[in-house]
């Protein structure tokens, strides 16, 4: 008799939580650590009410949340499977962050009563290329914050990720394309960025230096 992980197909594991594919074509996301699915279940129902692309919730139970398998590319793997799309999918992600500018937070959202809805941890890896468009995963972290710093963190996210050489050029081109519409709010918010970043796992150095410049190029752009 097969257990439950060996009728499950697991698609992708993340730092805290582990996602399966079911038989039945629906997926279930299980956090490692136990924590309680419904509230990011709760979010997800109110984001679909209000028009923003996320998976429909099929339901929560103490294996985890059920949701709606989406097909298609993560937006990370376009990125790396064709760069000279880089701009366009910048631009993309920008948009999304805009559609958020437009949603009021939950009233059992936490982090606070004022600010917007910040995702915060919205990169390229989040984002489904779906068959009716793009479409945003994991909404574990998200809270009640500054809509500038959910871009900032976006914008730090891709600025640190280590990648071969040859990929640094689209990398360059997709956070042009990201960054095209923003303001100096989002610079100024890169050090608040940054603590939230490094606050929330161990990292490595190289990675901690990468931040520290980027804070650092934020303020003199700012200046």
């Amino acid at each position: 008799m097969a257990t439950r992980d060996e009728a499950h197909r697991l698609l992708a594991s993340g730092r805290e939580a582990d996602v399966y594919l079911r038989p039945d074509g629906l997926l279930v996301k299980r956090d490692r650590a136990g924590r309680d699915p419904e509230p990011e279940a709760e979010l997800m129902r109110y984001l679909r009410g209000r028009g923003v692309p996320v998976p429909r919730v099929a339901d929560v139970s103490e294996t985890g949340l059920v949701m709606e398998y989406v097909p298609g590319p993560r937006m990370s793997q376009e990125l790396d499977a064709r760069p000279w799309r880089a701009g366009a999918l910048g631009r993309e992600l920008a948009e999304l962050h805009r559609r958020l500018d437009d949603v009021p937070p939950p009233g059992f959202l936490g982090g606070g009563r004022d600010g917007g809805l910040v995702h915060l941890d919205l990169h390229p890896g989040n984002v489904v290329l779906g068959p009716e468009g793009a479409v945003v995963v994991d909404w574990a972290s998200a809270a009640c914050g500054d809509r500038r710093v959910d871009v900032a963190m976006s914008w730090l996210a891709i600025a640190v990720a280590p990648l071969r050489p040859l990929k640094r050029l689209a990398r360059a081109r997709f956070l042009r394309g990201f960054l095209s519409g923003a303001d100096a709010g989002v610079r100024r918010a890169m050090p608040t960025a940054a603590a939230i970043r490094l606050a929330r796992h161990q990292r490595d150095e190289a990675e901690v230096d990468a931040v520290r410049r980027l804070v650092a190029d934020c303020a003199d752009w700012s200046d």
